[in-house]
């Protein structure tokens, strides 16, 4: 983190930190990426001084010139003692960012649940525990969106509505930021995702519990009927839009015309509801409830890619791709120097060079405490690349509970550790 004065900024530079509290501003969410002069306008016009993370920030932008001349003096020490020091501040922000991520993710579990187990009883939702859970999730996503990410893939590994639910929240806000939604369609979005799923309370759970795998053609039948039983039990809450009930209503139809309940295809699927149908089929291939079907987040993506122009819009499948990364946040990758990590922060111009967090070394010993290193910092003195990854492996041949991992070794409860009611 550098702290600047604010007449200094520069259009790149990712906001951490204000000089007074942000609820004292005009800015929605706490930590962004200045994308334009207003923003810089704006901030000149609340505060003196802001501070800047380097990592965050567009990697073309330098920031020698604002640093203390006992910063700059460092620069003469060895490349090791200025990885060891870029690796130590790497994981102590990692570490940071994860325990706060991992307090919204725990915040929306118990938010939602308390939502569900009141709308099974009463029929009735809560608009503004859903709208906290949406303002929270959204803000993290702006604020430093790989840890909420990684810990979606962190889970415990079992069909849970909530779990699903708040995931697809989590990946419909980063998409539609990635898209360019605006403040509106993004909330709208973000509340879809969460509610999807709603009309699964009304389909006995004998036929849930067998995750569409075995179903009679009966109970297949009743299944997807779950979102009519949605669409016409949320359009009884005068305060849920009727955005959110079309999203409810449309997110397993097809762009091809072979989707439920209604056939719809191609343009007669609104934005939306083709943006939540590729996060929910995304997240379910990711987060099999069965260890052992589990899947990379790499064949995942290539999972929704076959699935474009039939299933879903071929346009946004691509978009979504781009967005994630080749190596998206939760894989599980082999380097070349023969260690095992897990893909911790991804950068939208370094996506063959993420921040990995080491979990095994090259003799397959598992590391105590982890290692966190920022794979674009290692480089020969042509600029090449060091340390890369060499493949992506499957998640169920680790045989390491990541989120039990991250517990013991970083301290940070994660989603995994945070029981469910």
């Amino acid at each position: 983190m550098i702290e600047i004065d604010t007449k200094d900024l520069e259009i790149g530079m990712f906001v951490a930190h204000l000089d007074r509290s942000w609820l004292e501003t005009s800015f929605m969410f706490q930590g962004f990426r200045i994308e334009n002069d207003k923003q810089i306008e704006e901030l000149r016009r609340f505060c003196k001084t802001v501070k800047i993370d380097e990592e965050q920030s567009v990697q073309t932008l330098s920031f020698t010139a604002f640093k203390s001349s006992g910063e700059k003096d460092d620069s003469h020490a060895t490349t090791e003692h200025a990885r060891h020091d870029a690796a130590h501040g790497v994981k102590k922000s990692f570490v940071e960012d994860l325990a706060i991520a991992s307090e919204t993710y725990e915040h929306a579990t118990v938010s939602l649940n308390k939502v569900l187990n009141n709308f099974r009883l009463n029929n009735y939702i809560a608009m503004p525990e859903i709208k906290s859970c949406v303002q929270d999730v959204v803000s993290s996503v702006m604020r430093n969106h790989n840890t909420l990410v990684l810990l979606s893939n962190l889970r415990s590994n079992r069909k849970d509505t909530v779990a699903h639910s708040i995931n697809s929240c989590i990946f419909s806000s980063l998409f539609g930021r990635y898209l360019g939604l605006s403040h509106e369609q993004l909330t709208q979005l973000s509340i879809a995702a969460l509610l999807h799923d709603v009309g699964e309370a009304k389909v006995p759970k004998a036929i849930l519990d067998k995750c569409n795998h075995g179903l009679t053609g009966e109970e297949k039948i009743l299944m997807e009927l779950h979102p009519q039983y949605g669409a016409e039990m949320l359009g009884k809450i005068p305060e849920i839009s009727a955005e959110v009930i079309e999203i409810t209503y449309s997110h397993h139809e097809k762009v091809d015309g072979t989707g439920y309940p209604r056939g719809l295809k191609g343009s007669e699927i609104s934005l939306l509801s083709k943006i939540i149908a590729i996060v929910d089929s995304y997240e379910k291939i990711s987060n099999s409830a069965d260890p052992n079907a589990q899947i990379s987040c790499s064949d995942a993506l290539k999972s929704i890619y076959a699935m474009r122009d039939t299933v879903l819009d071929a346009e946004l499948v691509e978009s979504f791709i781009k967005c994630l990364g080749i190596y998206p946040v939760g894989s599980i990758v082999h380097l070349n120097n023969g260690s095992t990590g897990i893909v911790i922060g991804v950068k939208s111009d370094k996506h063959l060079l993420p921040t990995v967090m080491v979990i095994r070394d090259n003799t397959g010993e598992i590391r105590h405490p982890p290692q966190i290193i920022n794979l674009d910092r290692f480089r020969d003195h042509e600029g090449k690349p060091l340390l890369f990854i060499n493949k992506v492996i499957q998640p169920h041949t680790v045989d390491i509970d990541l989120g039990e991992y991250i517990v013991k070794e970083l301290g940070v409860k994660t989603a995994s550790a945070t029981k469910l009611l």
